[in-house]
C-alpha cells in the first residue's frame, strides 16, 4: 500500500499485470449479495491489504472514486450491495446490514479466497459511509481480526431516536428507499425502532478495543451531524485509550466537493496502520 499512488496511474496498462475487476456474489442470510472486487496492478507486489466497502442508505451516493484510488495505491477493494439493495436478493432491513458485512469479511478472510485474490489477511479494513459507517463499526465488534475501521460521516440510528429525529428517518426510508426491495417503509422503520439500542454504535463499544478506527467528519453535514452521531463514540473510545483518529473535512454529507481530500485521508490512514503494524520493536 503506497498512498502516493492514490492519484497516479502507470503510463500504460500491461496485458500481464493490469488491474482487474471481478464480479462477485456472496451468500448472507441465505441470500445472494452482488458486487465486485477490484484487484490492483500486479506491478505493485502483493499480498495486498483488503478494503471492504459498506454503502449508505440506500446507496445512491457511491464511493467508486475512493475505491479506485485505493486500488491504484495497492489495495484489493470489495464492494457488495446489502440485501434488498441494487439487485441483491432478500429484503432490506437495518438489522441485516451488520450480518451482511460480517459474512463478506469472513469470506475475504478465508484462506482459499485470500490465496485466490492475493489478500493479506493481517490487513483487512472496513470502510463505510453514512449508514455504512454505522455498519462497519457494528460489524467490527464481531471481527477481532480486522485491522482497522473507517467511518465516514457515519449515521447512528440509536442517536436518531434519542435526538428526536425519527420523523426524518422515516421520511428518508419512505422517499430515498423507493429503490430498495422491502415490504413497506413502515416495516423498515419498525425494524429501526425495535432494534435502535442494538444498532447504536455505542452498544458494546468495548469490543472495539485493539482495532484502529478512523472517524471522518463532514463539518457541513445536516444528515448525520457528527455532534450526535459520531463524536459520542469517538469520545468514549478515546477515554479507553483505543487507537482512534478523528479527521474533519469541510464538506457536506456526501463529501461531494472534497473527494480527493477524502481519498487522501483514508489512504494515508490505511498506509499508517500497515506501517506501524510492521515496525520492529525498539
Amino acid at each position: 500500500m503506497e498512498s502516493k499512488r492514490l492519484f497516479t496511474e502507470f503510463e500504460t496498462d500491461d496485458v500481464n499485470s493490469s488491474p482487474e475487476v471481478f464480479e462477485l456474489n456472496i451468500i448472507s442470510g441465505g441470500c445472494r449479495l452482488y458486487g465486485y472486487l477490484l484487484s490492483p496492478d500486479k506491478r505493485i507486489k502483493g499480498p495486498y491489504p483488503a478494503v471492504i466497502m459498506s454503502h449508505g442508505f440506500p446507496g445512491y451516493t457511491t464511493n467508486n472514486d475512493l475505491e479506485l484510488a485505493l486500488m491504484r495505491a495497492g489495495c484489493v477493494v470489495i464492494h457488495m450491495n446489502h440485501r434488498g439493495a441494487w439487485g441483491s436478493e432478500g429484503n432490506y432491513l437495518f438489522t441485516n446490514l451488520k450480518d451482511d458485512l460480517v459474512a463478506i469479511t469472513k469470506w475475504a478472510h478465508n484462506p482459499a479466497i485470500a490465496e485466490q485474490y492475493d489478500i493479506d489477511t493481517e490487513n483487512i479494513f472496513l470502510v463505510g459511509h453514512s449508514m455504512g459507517g454505522q455498519t462497519v463499526i457494528n460489524a467490527a465488534k464481531e471481527l477481532p481480526f480486522v485491522r482497522g475501521v473507517a467511518a465516514l460521516a457515519a449515521y447512528d440510528i440509536g442517536a436518531a431516536f434519542s435526538n428526536r429525529l425519527e420523523k426524518d428517518l422515516f421520511l428518508m426510508i419512505e422517499t430515498e428507499g423507493q429503490c430498495l426491495k422491502m415490504n413497506s417503509a413502515g416495516e423498515v422503520y419498525e425494524n429501526a425502532l425495535n432494534n435502535r439500542y442494538e444498532l447504536s454504535v455505542l452498544n458494546n463499544s468495548e469490543k472495539l478495543g485493539g482495532i484502529n478506527i478512523l472517524f471522518v467528519e463532514a463539518s457541513l453535514d445536516t444528515v448525520a451531524p457528527a455532534e450526535i452521531m459520531m463524536k459520542p463514540l469517538a469520545y468514549k473510545l478515546n477515554e479507553s485509550s483505543a487507537c482512534v483518529e478523528y479527521k474533519t473535512i469541510v464538506s457536506g454529507h456526501s463529501f461531494a466537493g472534497q473527494r480527493m481530500k477524502l481519498a487522501e485521508t483514508v489512504g494515508k490512514w490505511i498506509e499508517k496502520c500497515i506501517k506501524e503494524y510492521f515496525l520492529p520493536p525498539e
